[in-house]
């Protein structure tokens, strides 16, 4: 059976075309006592924005090489000792269109952090033995 063990909400907000990378932005720790398996999942979008599909990429890439993403949702198998950590970073890229679609008040609102363009769910799932 697969298990949560970590969720990543991802909101992608003040840029408005497109690659962004925000690297080591985020942190995965295993705070149990024993090692365990896991898998990066890219799950989709969770907003409805209506501008979602205007990022044409999102990828969260862990320092040890796995990463998830928009184009390859689920990553290979990796284990987490007890009390060890990795980094995690986050790329998107945003399609230029928006920018051309959108007037100017709500460009500035995104760039402001106020409107968010959309916010995509990553999730962190245990492995059972393969």
């Amino acid at each position: 059976m697969v298990k949560v063990f970590h969720r990543f909400l991802v909101y992608v907000t003040k840029d408005v075309g497109g690659r962004a990378v925000y690297i080591d932005s985020a942190r995965l720790c295993n705070n149990g006592s024993d090692t365990v398996r896991l898998r990066l999942r890219y799950i989709g979008p969770f907003t409805k924005t209506g501008l979602e599909g205007y990022v044409r990429y999102i990828a969260l890439k862990a320092s040890n090489g796995i990463f998830a993403s928009s184009e390859e949702p689920e990553s290979g198998s990796f284990e987490l000792r007890p009390g060890e950590c990795i980094s995690l970073s986050v790329e998107y890229v945003i399609d230029d269109a928006l920018s051309r679609g959108l007037d100017s008040i709500r460009l500035r609102m995104i760039k402001d952090g106020v409107i968010k363009i959309g916010g995509f769910q990553f999730d962190v799932v245990t492995v059972n033995d393969e």
